[in-house]
């Protein structure tokens, strides 16, 4: 073992080791007058010292409560408190390993005319189902930004994406005093905003679209909302900041907020080449070589990168958020975006296909330039006339045009020799228009829990892309000749929905409860190609392909009747059981004289069954998937004399069933979280390709209903976070998720079944130490494996090991140091591409000024230039094998500077 490896687990061991040297406290909380239980009181302790917080829980039904694992060494404040109740509190000095019984502890109800006296700080409370952290009870280090406050509240775990989970449950939206910031990105408001802007944290549950409660606790995600200090209500607040490295990197960018009580107005900007493509990856607060691989070494089966694309991209872009309160009834979001990215792609590949003939082994390697230009304008028009009403509106703006080219090299061989050899190069350009809306009116009916909710929804999106390809293709083998392919290729898209869904809901009694879901949907979805081959002799694209062209139209009609009941057992267990009848019209226009267009109507009755039971749930369903209007053209494209694709319009839809089981428990005293999830997807008559390849090749598509699928996934996790102790402060996380698809596919004369499986394990160790060193580690372990039956192919396994590690020390004063590493390897990789990497970045960040508002930061990103993004994966017998350039080494020096203005 390392010098290295040993310290860490000296550490680790010597922190777990502290930490069971701890005191615990319980008690029974009732009401003074009727001597009756009290259910989710507040029990806090605090450091007597500064208030700041240690732990909290909440009390049982029966008025119960245990806090253990609380430091010993320190004098602790418990405060008790809960709405229409008078605040408890205690000093006390805990025994290691004793439990402090408080005993029974009577709250006094506060009458309306009570004075309550102010000025202690509460660290914590909650407020019906709304807990309130207060900021100033959490240290945190100089300048840190919103999510670095969030990793220390209890319950609270901030993932390596960004994301955000509370007490186990993912955060869906994030609010700056009650208004949305920036659409409902979470991440450009944690990432951006200063800590020191914050007075209180506040979570609660995101019933936002179910304000009748429809959903259990465990399908309900939440809501951080920021409250600001009262000084911020009237400030100009942000930071800008600027970079230069080597390789010709660089960065510039900033945020501006301006807060006027009822009007916030934010605007936030940049440009670089670092591959930092958006807000969300953007970390401003630690600029230049962090976080601009396009995310972690193995993301979505890759090797390094965050896509399969790599590349390097520069990007500008900027936005601006407007929130406007008038008075307490309507509120207005608009946001506009504008991005535009340039990438830059150095790639290669090598796919070997084993048939029952030969073996044939295709390599290529190419280079691509791809710009995009984006514009985006959303707005949300929220208007609450009473208690009972309320109306949403949010349409949706976006333009987007895409110019590209690429040049491609690329050579088939099989056992006796070489096949062919291409030369491929093609420009392109694209634009497309979207708008959608979505407008929901909500209404509270006379008779109690009774309500009405009416969404009306319409999407309309149309994509006109052109291109010129020219393609050289030398064969080796007298079967097929050689051909000279030059093209050119208008061709536009279109994907319109309007939809209306209307539900009724109303309790019966307290135990049943009735819904009735109507719901219409209209889709019309076309898909036009014109494609021209070049006249050699005018040089002019004027000979009309017919077989590669098309103009395909489906009008899809949708109506469903859906009656839903529900019988509450308790308040924590219910099953609800529904039938839904649903009526389909889909015409399939073809557009082709001597082709029938296609007419199917289906009339179907899907059953569907939920048990719930507290965090527990199981559900049944089922749905119809139909074949796309492409598989189902009756003609033969001839896209070059290596590969044609046939249609079938034959096909039949299939009917597919699916169950779903999820646990889901947070054990708020121990701030332990556990959670289990599977889903399971079974459907006959599946829809498969039937590939002929022959002896040089040529490559031969149809799709069949012959097949049956299997696909399942699952998983758990497992999380303890130590937070009692304001030092030390201790996460553990790990995550095992799997999933199995199975699948029919034919293969020339073969006729088998496909299994994949994919497993991966994560844990995952996080410490900080008085916000002034954090250090986090992770390993993760992936294996795939692909397996078949009926046929006689070897099985393919590929292994993924990754081991991370990234320290924060912010010491002396002024100065902060940042480091990261990761190792990579995936032993299965091919000859010819890389099968490890060893990522290390480093940087210096040195603040200075008033408040340290300006900061001079050196980094460096991929010391030792080994970053490299791989995938590899089997199919059908073949093992594909492909790498992508992406952003290696450089240096940087970044300086940024906060600004702030009070009025």
């Amino acid at each position: 073992m390392s010098k290295l490896s040993f310290s860490v687990l000296l550490l680790v061991l010597f922190s777990f080791s502290a930490l069971a040297q701890r005191g615990s406290i319980k008690g029974l909380i009732i009401d003074s007058v009727s001597k009756a239980p009290i259910e989710h009181a507040t029990i806090a302790v605090v450091n007597s010292k500064d208030t700041s917080l240690v732990s909290y829980t909440l009390s049982q039904k029966d008025g119960s409560f245990k806090l253990t694992s609380l430091p010993i060494d320190i004098s602790n404040r418990v405060v008790i408190s809960i709405m229409q109740y008078g605040t408890f509190r205690k000093t006390l000095k805990l025994q290691s390993n004793v439990i402090t019984d408080l005993g029974q502890i009577s709250l006094n109800p506060r009458s309306l005319k009570e004075i309550v006296i102010k000025g202690e700080r509460t660290a914590v409370a909650v407020k019906k189902d709304t807990i309130e952290f207060t900021a100033e009870a959490f240290k945190t280090r100089p300048n840190a930004v919103v999510e670095d406050l969030l990793r220390l509240l209890p319950g609270v775990q901030v993932n390596a994406d960004g994301s955000i989970m509370f007490n186990g449950k993912s955060v869906n939206r994030l609010l700056i005093d009650g208004k949305r910031f920036f659409g409902n990105d979470t991440k450009v408001a944690t990432k951006n905003l200063d800590a020191d802007m914050l007075d209180k944290i506040q979570i609660y549950d995101d019933r936002e679209d179910d304000p009748d409660h429809r959903l259990s606790d465990r399908e309900v995600g939440k809501v951080i909302n920021l409250k600001m200090k009262s000084k911020i209500k009237r400030s100009t607040l942000g930071k800008v900041y600027g970079g230069v490295g080597t390789r010709d990197r660089h960065e510039i960018g900033g945020i501006l907020s301006n807060f006027r009580d009822t009007l916030q107005v934010s605007l936030i900007g940049l440009s670089n080449n670092l591959n930092s493509t958006g807000f969300s990856n953007d970390e401003l607060y630690t600029m230049g070589g962090f976080g601009r691989s396009q995310g972690g070494q193995v993301n979505d089966g890759t090797f390094g990168g965050q896509n399969w694309g790599g590349g390097i991209q520069s990007v500008i872009s900027g936005g601006v958020n407007i929130n406007n309160d008038y008075g307490t009834k309507l509120r207005m979001n608009l946001t506009y975006f504008y991005t535009g990215t340039n990438t830059l792609y150095n790639a290669k590949n090598e796919v070997l296909q084993t048939t029952d003939q030969t073996v044939i082994d295709n390599k290529g390697e190419g280079t691509a330039n791809y710009d995009s230009r984006k514009q985006a304008l959303t707005a949300a028009i929220d208007w609450k006339p009473d208690t009972n009403m309320r109306i949403l509106y949010t349409p949706n703006f976006s333009f987007q045009t895409n110019p590209s080219s690429y040049i491609y090299t690329g050579n088939s061989a099989n056992l006796q020799g070489s096949i062919n050899f291409s030369n491929s190069s093609q420009t392109s350009n694209s634009s497309g228009n979207n708008f959608n809306h979505n407008f929901m009116f909500y209404r509270k009916l006379g008779h109690k829990g009774t309500s009405i909710t009416v969404n009306h929804s319409l999407t309309l999106s149309h994509d006109s892309p052109y291109n010129y390809s020219l393609q050289d293709i030398r064969s080796f083998v007298s079967s097929v000749p050689s051909q000279l392919l030059d093209r050119h290729e208008d061709d536009g898209s279109v994907n319109n929905t309007f939809g209306l869904t209307v539900g009724f809901y109303h309790p019966i009694t307290k135990k049943i409860i009735v819904e009735l879901n109507t719901n219409t949907r209209y889709l019309v979805i076309a898909g036009r190609a014109n494609v021209f081959e070049k006249n050699p002799g005018s040089g002019q694209y004027s000979l009309f392909n017919d077989t590669l062209s098309k103009n395909l139209v489906r009008h899809w009609f949708v109506q469903n009747i859906k009656p839903i009941f529900t019988y509450k057992f308790t308040d924590d267990i219910n099953i609800k059981a529904a039938i839904d009848l649903e009526i389909q019209n889909v015409t399939n226009f073809f557009n082709i004289d001597t082709v029938r267009n296609i007419n199917k109507k289906y009339q179907l009755l899907f059953p569907s069954f939920e048990l719930n039971i507290k965090g527990f749930s199981a559900r049944y369903s089922q749905s119809y998937d139909l074949p796309t209007i492409d598989d189902l053209l009756p003609t033969t494209r001839v896209y070059n004399a290596f590969y044609r694709v046939t249609g079938n319009p034959n096909l039949q839809a299939n009917k597919v069933s699916e169950m779903h089981v999820n646990y889901y428990h947070y054990y708020n005293d121990k701030q332990v979280g556990f959670n289990f999830y599977g889903n399971l997807y079974l459907a006959d008559n599946v829809r498969i390709t039937k590939t002929t390849i022959d002896s040089v090749g040529v490559n031969s598509s149809t799709t069949l209903n012959e097949g049956s699928s299997v696909r399942s996934d699952f998983g758990f996790g497992f999380s303890k976070q130590f937070k009692q102790r304001q030092k030390w402060q201790i996460n553990f996380n790990t995550n095992f998720n799997g999933d199995i698809r199975r699948s029919d596919f034919i293969l020339n004369t073969d006729k088998g079944t496909q299994t994949n499986y994919n497993f991966s394990a994560s844990p995952t160790v996080n410490f900080n130490y008085s916000s002034l060193l954090s250090f986090n580690t992770n390993y993760q372990f992936g294996i795939q494996s692909t397996q078949y039956k009926g046929v006689n192919y070897a099985a393919v396994n590929l292994l993924t090991h990754t081991v991370g590690t990234d320290l924060s020390l912010s010491w002396p004063a002024h100065f902060i140091f940042d480091a990261k590493y990761s190792y990579n390897y995936r032993p299965q990789v091919g000859q010819g591409f890389q099968q490890s990497s060893n990522i290390v970045d480093l940087a210096t960040t040195f603040m200075f000024l008033k408040k340290d508002r300006g900061q001079f930061k050196l980094s460096v990103y991929d010391l030792f230039d080994q970053n490299v993004s791989i995938y590899r994966y089997a199919s059908n017998n073949s093992l594909i094998t492909s790498e992508q350039q992406i952003l290696r080494r450089y240096f940087m020096l970044t300086f940024q500077y906060k600004l702030s203005s009070y009025k």
